[in-house]
Parts: structure tokens; C-alpha cells; sequence
């Protein structure tokens, strides 16, 4: 995974309380349900997610995350809005039936002729075609990594996982090697957008504006 890996020991130590079992320090036990049994369970913030049967609740959002995540949220919309190739959402619930999964990514775009009427009620069965999650603190190098694999199993065709501290972002497609960018770079979306590109200099700009 690349540069991915050279920065896992800040994940690991950085003030993350989850762990893989799927619970908070606050807590004594995992909790174990199945798909059905989560999906009927009351939706909280932070929003919980069902990985390999345990209950695990999203890394709580940071200002820089925040901020992160309304600038790519908003570029893709002004591109969407445009091009027409596709949608943008945030944090929408989707499940993987055959993993008994469900996850929330920060972004995601899924393309107009895969968007069915049905990704607008509800759990989405369909995974989407590009991913984006932006780290916070309390991310472990291990979940990021297992749900970027998910993610690639599932058949998103592109990841971005944005790091906030390092002003880094890490793209992940299919069948090809991790790839790390940084400013002054500038990314595209393909092979989901065939035009859409994000600064990066412009982007992590944000984080700096009073």
C-alpha cells in the first residue's frame, strides 16, 4: 500500500480509541450482531458500521475533516451538475449482502447508468463506483486498510484516502499500484469521471483560510 504504510504508526498511536474488534475503550465487549439485526437497530451519531459482524462506530469527524470533505463534496456536485455522468453523495448507508456488510463512505459517486431509483430509499445494495473517505485522528492504519480492500473486492473502480495531517492523498484502483500525491498535484477521477480534476494545492488550501 505504499506510502500508506509509512504513515500507519500515527494511525496506530495518534489518539485512535477504536480497534479492530469493534469497540471503544468505553467498552468491555464487542458487539456482534447480524445484518438484519443491525440494520433494524436505531441509526446514532457517530454512525455505526457492521464489519465482519461487529458493530463499529465511524471515527468522529474533525474540523479539518469537515472542511475536507465540503470542498471535494463540492467540486464534484459543480462537475456532476454539468457533466451529468453521475451523482454525488455523503455518508449514504450501503450493505454488502454477500459480507455481511455496511458501510458509510465520507463521499461517493455511483454513475448515471448504474443509478438505480432504489439508491434513494434506504440501504443502497449497489457499491459505488468511486470512494472517498478523509481520515480523522482516531483512524487506525488497519480499518482504513481492510475497508479500502473491501472497497476494491466490492467493485469500486477508484478510492481516494485523504490525509488531513500529512496533506496527502493515497488512490487506489483495481489491478493497479497504490499511488501518493501530494501538492502541487493535481488529480483526475478516472476511469469513473472522464474529465473531472481536484488540485491539490487548492484543496489543502482550505485548511490554512482564517
Amino acid at each position: 500500500m505504499g506510502g500508506f504504510y509509512r504513515n500507519r504508526r500515527r494511525w496506530a498511536n495518534g489518539g485512535g480509541i477504536r480497534t479492530h474488534a469493534g469497540y471503544t475503550e468505553g467498552m468491555t465487549t464487542p458487539v456482534r450482531v447480524n445484518l438484519e439485526e443491525f440494520l433494524a437497530m436505531e441509526e446514532t451519531k457517530p454512525y455505526l458500521e457492521l464489519i465482519d459482524g461487529e458493530v463499529v462506530p465511524k471515527a468522529m469527524p474533525t474540523p479539518q475533516h469537515g472542511l475536507l470533505v465540503l470542498e471535494i463534496g463540492a467540486q464534484l456536485r459543480n462537475y456532476l451538475r454539468a457533466s451529468r455522468e453521475g451523482r454525488a453523495f455523503t455518508e449514504v448507508r450501503h450493505q454488502s449482502r454477500n459480507e455481511e456488510r455496511v458501510y458509510l463512505p465520507d463521499l461517493n459517486v455511483t454513475v448515471k447508468d448504474r443509478l438505480a431509483r432504489e439508491a434513494f430509499r434506504g440501504p443502497v445494495d449497489l457499491a459505488p463506483d468511486f470512494a472517498i473517505e478523509v481520515l480523522s485522528p482516531d483512524d487506525r492504519a488497519a480499518r482504513v486498510l481492510d475497508r479500502v480492500q473491501f472497497y476494491l473486492r466490492a467493485g469500486v473502480r477508484l478510492v481516494w484516502i485523504v490525509d488531513p495531517e500529512s496533506r496527502a492523498v493515497f488512490v487506489y484502483r483495481p489491478g493497479a499500484a497504490p499511488e501518493e500525491h501530494r501538492p502541487p498535484a493535481v488529480l483526475d477521477a478516472k476511469p469513473v469521471l472522464a474529465d473531472f480534476e481536484l488540485s491539490l494545492g487548492e484543496l489543502f488550501a482550505v485548511l490554512d483560510e482564517e
